[in-house]
């Protein structure tokens, strides 16, 4: 009877706890973009029951009705979810701002858990890049990072912007940090061939603690690329393209409407107020900047492939990009391929590959600054009655008006294939390693990466245009190759948990040949044909062959203890074939030091505080960017008497050695309520044994020699600040900003000469203020007594005789702005999310010379539209109080024309919508959606007066605009 009780009893208690348990399974994904997590801890509150996600994401278990799930990722926030009786519990987890500090950082030669570096480093992520339409990524990382001054060299596609970290550290030498994609070193304008879609991360390296281990390359900081990898697990494609249309913003200054420009003529006599032609020429009004910069599409279409096992994993990309140009004759195109492969070909041994393939092509259009061809420039010369297109609506062969008239239009002959240019660019990228772990701790990596460029660069010009040569062409073929042996060796351990090591030593050569052949040949057998081999006669030919070689070793080795303090050794030693025979070799090093504060009593009870980091470095790091040869002696060829030989053409310096940049640094990282990061560092940097050109006496042949010698500084602050304004379950609200403070000043030139003065640049190099400072004339006003100008001398004197040496600095003007940042917003509800981001400059000026090309009134430009007021406001009898001066008297560069080229922009706007999971579901083969509508450089605001503010230089003369742009796409994931 006991057993049949008992028997009975466990019966009744299997179905009373089977009457309190119920399945419950779900998916786990990243809240930012919806991608799966796999390996997500899923644990029941108080008890040991658990499971993990899989490779979809997913997780099933049994639990009672009134259970709490617990939701546990490295680097993201932990969750507790009550059941409540539901059968389907699907989560979307947040990144954690404290465990951020524990993610692994990339500094090239190792990486490092992010709470243990000294150094100032800022980590972009590729997802803030992806989708966006750029024909050169860097673009894209404007406003990003502090301290990261990013202007555009124009709006051509493609163009590479120009990037400074921490100021502006050289006078002659080489600006542009030093660029490395997956170990790789490559160049700016590499990346017009590279899709944004394929990037992982950008880390950017900015102290001492972080650059110097690059040593002799890393004075202007360092930007790592990292691109994307595999994953083991389920197969995963992606889709991402888009449609869009990009125009130029209406420039600022308004030329001259019809009447107004024939009130002009008739004003100075170019014209009689009865002309019976003014009637006709009254009913055509053309806005001659729209009629020539026509809005132009773009598109672009990437698919990828992420897919892996346990041993391998394989992450594959294809993509095609197309934008047209604001100019009518520009047209940019690039495809690509990328295989990035890792293998763990035994327990001790991982190999892998990284492979990139792209083509470019591109139509170049007239861009010389000054031409009345460059469309820029076309656009505002052209007369307004002037009709640009035939009756056909095609663009007119022969202009009949202005400075145009019996003048074949550019347009027309560009457009009907008579001149052209343009380039080709076949880029391959690529890197093999090997990673051997010879005991659990210490490693050996071997990596050999290629960086290989095939450029060829095309003009003709049919018999038409080039009678007198019956056509001709030209063709420059050139071959850029650079490679890189890398060998590092790695120990990592902790001791204890008191005592960390994270030690590298290694040693890297790297080689860079640059090879090209140019030739122009006459003749065309054909006038239809444009090929250079249709030419039957050889004008010129021409070529050169550059050659680089350097080999480094280096060390680095981060010391912590407790997890509280850390120290950080860095040093490497280069040796450079571009220095003198005396100086090739060359020291640089670092130390820098952190201290974990949050994990003190004192501050560990405040609990606001989620996260307190003090660092601090000093180091010296070098600038090799100086050209190939700069400290040889070197020759050129010539003719003597009909023959051959050779002469000098540039005197050598055997003790010619790096620019070096001494930098300190003092930052502190700050997390309140695991929610808010805040980043402040303060920087000083000292750049010295600059090289510069020293004058020398004509006795020795030269005028100058390159030699070290100068000082110029750059001290700043940069604030950063990140954080979940608003987070629940439906809204999100996380907002981005930065704020970057950099003051530049020369401290010495060359002992002897304090002042330098670009010629006609009016940019002055001078001890004591910063580089970029204008120097100019100063206008005063239109003399009204007879409509001449007038000037104030260098005493502050009003004259009427212009003297260069009469001007003076322009204080607090200068052409990089001291003031830069930016920042985003990005709130989203129940899918549907609006994201912005801003940029701004301020205390930037530059010269707008176009403008000053557009006002001069006298009778060189008489035959060209001029400003819209200019008739209004010239000079015209004694008494007037005029803004320009009478008509036929001459004109002056002065400080008239230099404007402030401060801006803030809103540079990106986008509203998306992530379709939701439980949609998806229903539709098995997709894992996510995204629409998307995004306006670029939707507003401006500024007080330049010209096409766009942005531009890079101390002057603007007809550049390509910047451009606005729309978009509509769609991120699809299977």
């Amino acid at each position: 009877m006991k057993k049949v009780l008992l028997m009975l009893f466990s019966v009744l208690s299997c179905l009373q706890m089977t009457a309190q348990t119920r399945p419950v399974k779900g998916k786990v994904t990243d809240s930012r973009d919806g991608s799966v997590l796999l390996g997500v801890s899923v644990m029941v509150k108080g008890t040991t029951t658990g499971t993990t996600t899989n490779v979809d994401g997913v997780y099933s278990l049994n639990v009672a009705d009134n259970a709490t799930l617990i939701f546990n990722f490295v680097g993201y926030e932990v969750l507790e979810v009550p059941v409540s009786g539901k059968s389907t519990v699907d989560i979307q987890m947040n990144l954690d701002v404290k465990t951020l500090a524990e993610f692994e950082i990339s500094t090239g030669y190792v990486s490092k858990r992010k709470g243990t570096i000294t150094g100032a480093i800022d980590v972009i992520d590729g997802k803030r890049i992806e989708s966006r339409p750029s024909g050169n990524f860097n673009h894209l990382l404007q406003g990003q990072a502090a301290g990261v001054y990013v202007m555009a060299n124009g709006g051509r596609p493609g163009a590479a912007p120009q990037i400074f970290i921490r100021g502006t550290g050289s006078i002659n030498s080489g600006l542009a940090p030093l660029y490395i994609v997956d170990g790789q070193p490559v160049s700016p304008s590499d990346f017009a061939t590279i899709s944004q879609n394929d990037i992982e991360s950008f880390n950017i390296l900015k102290d001492a603690s972080a650059t110097a281990v690059y040593g002799s390359r890393g004075a202007n900081g360092v930007i790592l690329i990292t691109t994307k990898r595999g994953k083991s697990g389920k197969a995963t494609l992606d889709y991402r393209g888009f449609y869009g249309v990009t125009e130029i913003a209406e420039p600022k200054v308004r030329m001259m409407n019809t009447k107004e420009r024939l009130d002009y003529e008739v004003a100075i006599g170019l014209r009689q107020a009865n002309d019976p032609a003014i009637p006709e020429l009254l009913k055509s009004d053309y806005n001659q900047v729209k009629e020539i910069l026509k809005p132009a599409l773009a598109q672009s279409h990437t698919i990828s492939v992420r897919t892996g096992t346990d041993k391998t994993s394989i992450y594959m990309s294809g993509e095609y990009y197309d934008q047209k140009g604001v100019y009518y004759d520009n047209d940019f195109s690039r495809v690509g391929a990328r295989l990035n492969v890792d293998n763990t070909t035994t327990d001790w041994l991982k190999t892998g590959l990284n492979m990139y393939v792209g083509y470019m092509e591109e139509a170049l259009p007239n861009e010389t600054r000054n031409s009345t061809g460059n469309p820029g420039m076309m656009a505002y010369l052209v007369m307004p009655y002037e009709n640009l297109r035939s009756e056909s609506g095609n663009w007119r062969e022969i202009l009949r008006h202005g400075g145009y008239t019996n003048v074949r239009s550019n347009l027309w002959s560009r457009e009907n294939d008579f001149t052209g240019s343009g380039n080709d660019h076949l880029k391959f990228l690529g890197n093999v390693f090997a990673e051997a772990t010879i005991i659990p701790d210490l490693k050996f990596t071997t990596r050999y990466s290629m960086n290989l460029s095939d450029y060829v660069t095309k003009t003709f010009n049919q018999p038409l245009l080039a009678a007198a040569d019956n056509g001709n062409a030209t063709r420059r073929f050139s071959r850029w190759n650079n490679g890189t042996w890398t060998n590092t060796l790695n120990y990592r351990k902790t001791f204890a948990r008191n005592h960390s090591v994270n030690a590298v030593v290694g040693s890297e050569y790297n080689y860079l040949t640059d090879y090209d052949f140019t030739a122009t040949a006459r003749n065309t057998s054909s006038p239809l044909l444009q090929e250079f081999g249709t030419m039957l006669n050889p004008v010129s030919t021409g070529g050169s062959l550059s050659k680089y070689r350097m080999f480094g070793v280096f060390g680095n080795v981060n010391y912590g203890f407790k997890e509280k303090y850390y120290l950080d050794l860095s040093i490497r030693r280069d040796g450079s074939s571009k220095f003198g025979r005396n100086q090739q070799w060359g020291t640089f090093w670092s130390v820098g030091a952190l201290w974990n504060a949050k994990s003190e009593p004192f501050i560990a009870q405040y609990e606001w505080i989620s996260d307190l980091r003090v660092r601090s470095s000093i180091g010296l790091t070098g600038n090799d960017d100086i050209g190939f040869y700069p400290s040889y002696d070197l020759y050129g060829g010539t003719t003597y008497e009909g023959r051959p030989g050779l002469i000098p053409s540039q005197a050598g310096n055997p003790d010619l050695t790096w620019e070096k940049r001494r930098k300190f640094n003092v930052g502190v990282d700050l997390g309140i309520h695991n929610r808010v990061s805040v980043t402040i560092d303060h920087y000083r940097e000292l750049t010295y044994d600059m090289v510069l050109d020293a004058p020398v006496s004509y006795l020795t042949g030269f005028t100058q020699v390159k030699g070290n010698m100068g000082k110029m500084s750059n001290n700043g602050v940069e604030f950063t600040v990140k954080g979940d304004v608003l987070k629940n379950r439906d809204f999100a609200l996380r907002v981005e900003g930065n704020l970057t403070y950099n003051k530049n000043k020369i401290r010495d030139l060359y002992g002897y000469r304090d002042e330098l003065l670009g010629s006609g640049t009016g940019i002055l190099t001078k001890v004591g203020y910063p580089r970029g400072q204008f120097k100019y004339n100063r206008f005063s006003r239109i003399n009204p007594d007879n409509g001449l100008e007038l000037w104030l001398d260098k005493n502050g004197k009003e004259t009427d005789k212009f003297d260069d040496a009469d001007a003076v600095i322009q204080e607090g003007k200068t052409m990089y702005a001291p003031w830069y940042g930016g920042a985003t917003a990005d709130f989203s509800w129940k899918g549907l999310g609006i994201f912005m981001q801003w940029n701004f400059m301020e205390g930037k000026y530059s010269v707008n010379n176009t403008t000053a090309w557009l006002v001069w009134n006298n009778a060189s430009w008489s035959n060209y539209n001029r400003v819209h007021d200019l008739g209004e406001k010239m000079w015209k009898k004694p008494g007037d109080v005029a803004k320009y001066p009478k008509y036929g008297s001459g004109t002056q560069f002065d400080d008239r024309y230099l404007e402030d080229a401060s801006f803030v922009r809103l540079r990106e706007l986008t509203v998306y919508y992530n379709v939701p999971k439980n949609v998806l579901s229903k539709v098995k083969v997709l894992r996510s959606v995204r629409a998307y509508a995004r306006a670029n450089n939707l507003l401006t605001f500024t007080e330049w007066t010209g096409y766009d503010p942005e531009y890079f230089n101390n002057l603007e003369l007809g550049i390509y605009p910047v451009s606005r742009s729309y978009t509509f796409g769609i991120d699809i994931g299977f």
